[in-house]
């Protein structure tokens, strides 16, 4: 689906650009971190190496090496933390030297003159990540050493580069994680596969076969995108224009007094600015619906950032761990502190779907520990965790999920996403050919209004 396919690329192309953030100090060494399966060379400042490290190899991660030598890293020698652009830094320490493997690269990279297409070394790194880093093993109950048996027997010395990617596509397939994304080394999405499958899919192939005026399924899903935001505004009132904040926030006055806020992404563009703009706006309406049905996700420091204006007193929303060696670490528990400025602690309906990923799911955890919010529409995406980057030999890449979430009960909601009150499917078929929204209507009446689009 279109609308996915965007929020793929954005979220990736937001993972590698802000992976990496320096701290004012630095640490010119060699660091290993706790957890995620990284080493950071940092002996050269001009030139830092970023390499992925298993029991089984070491080589360099070239989307992060890249960035690192673009943007610089540093690590903050005193506390010995990396900041990751994560809620929690990544806990480091110090080695002396980089570790062997690193040194003699028994697996070859494809930037190296001796690098031959191997299809078995490539998804042998695939099933290690997986493997040493994948949080929900336990949970779905999966076989490691069985899986990666299985899988390899698939390939040979013979297999193609178009026949591997078929194989490791499969293989999504049957993992059907969020996060589990294949990528080219442009951070093009070569292989996908939701969580669930949804039905408003089958319905606009259906919408389809029965209208000859669309050529190809994207089309439809171009005409059904641009004629919900046509009648998402035929709600809003014309006495007071909808303002466009910081390209990825929509604010607006509904016509029977509440206000819209919709946001496109969690993306770190002037977002204390908007939150500090549109909570007085919100402060004066009866309520506020907010629309994260065609969110992009993005950092979970953005919306921690947004749910601060939305709370008068530090709340606790969950708590996250990570993928070790061992197993699951410790649960941190997630806190929000209110912001300066007067917030909004008002009614709230919120508006998802089965296409609200990732930091917007964050969001939802968060609204979901505050008082008087309302959740409708479709249950979320269910990919919570980051998604881990790992390189792999021949210049592709692969992500996966390293992290678990769970909300002030302690529910996960990986997979499943983020359950609603009251269900209105996203797109709507029969809302577009009629010209309405049904759930924004019914989020409009939650608040007390009337749902006026006269």
């Amino acid at each position: 689906m279109e609308f996915l396919v965007k929020q793929l690329r954005i979220g990736l192309l937001f993972l590698i650009t802000t992976v990496l953030s320096s701290f004012h100090s630095s640490a010119a060494a060699i660091w290993q971190t706790e957890g995620y399966g990284y080493v950071f060379d940092l002996t050269n400042r001009e030139k830092p190496l970023v390499y992925d490290i298993s029991d089984n190899y070491c080589f360099l991660n070239h989307f992060l090496t890249d960035e690192a030598e673009r943007d610089g890293v540093a690590i903050d020698e005193s506390s010995k933390q990396l900041n990751f652009d994560k809620l929690f830094p990544l806990s480091v320490r110090k080695l002396d030297v980089l570790p062997e493997a690193c040194i003699s690269n028994e697996l070859d990279s494809f930037q190296s003159n001796s690098h031959v297409f191997d299809s078995r070394k490539i998804l042998t790194v695939v099933l290690d990540s997986f493997t040493d880093h994948y949080a929900f093993t336990e949970e779905r109950k999966l076989n490691w050493k069985a899986l990666k048996s299985r899988w390899l027997e698939r390939v040979d010395n013979n297999t193609t580069p178009n026949e591997l990617q078929q194989v490791i596509d499969e293989f999504l397939e049957y993992i059907r994680d969020g996060h589990a994304i294949l990528i080219d080394g442009s951070l093009k999405r070569l292989s996908h596969y939701p969580p669930r499958r949804p039905d408003s899919e089958k319905k606009l192939k259906e919408y389809l076969s029965e209208h000859s005026e669309f050529s190809d399924i994207s089309q439809v899903y171009r005409y059904t995108y641009s004629q919900w935001i046509n009648n998402v505004e035929s709600y809003f009132s014309a006495d007071i224009p909808a303002q466009y904040l910081a390209d990825n926030f929509l604010i607006a006055k509904l016509k029977g007094g509440g206000s819209y806020f919709r946001i496109e992404s969690f993306d770190e563009r002037e977002t204390q600015e908007v939150m500090q703009k549109v909570t007085p706006y919100f402060n004066s309406s009866k309520g506020v619906i907010i629309d994260l049905r065609d969110s992009s996700g993005g950092s979970d420091l953005v919306a921690l950032q947004i749910m601060s204006y939305l709370i008068e007193k530090p709340l606790r929303i969950g708590t996250k761990s990570f993928k070790m060696p061992t197993g699951m670490g410790e649960k941190v528990d997630i806190l929000v502190s209110p912001a300066s400025i007067k917030p909004f602690v008002g009614k709230i309906v919120v508006i998802t779907s089965h296409l609200t990923p990732s930091a917007a799911e964050l969001f939802l955890i968060a609204l979901k520990a505050r008082n008087d919010v309302t959740f409708i529409g479709e249950n979320s995406y269910g990919a919570f965790s980051d998604a881990l980057i790992k390189a792999l030999p021949n210049g592709w890449g692969i992500t996966l999920s390293n992290e678990s979430y769970t909300d002030s009960e302690g529910q996960s909601y990986e997979f499943v996403g983020v359950p609603v009150e009251h269900v209105f499917e996203f797109p709507n078929i029969k809302d577009i050919d009629e010209n309405k929204d049904s759930a924004l209507e019914y989020a409009i009446k939650l608040l007390g209004d009337k749902a006026n689009r006269n």
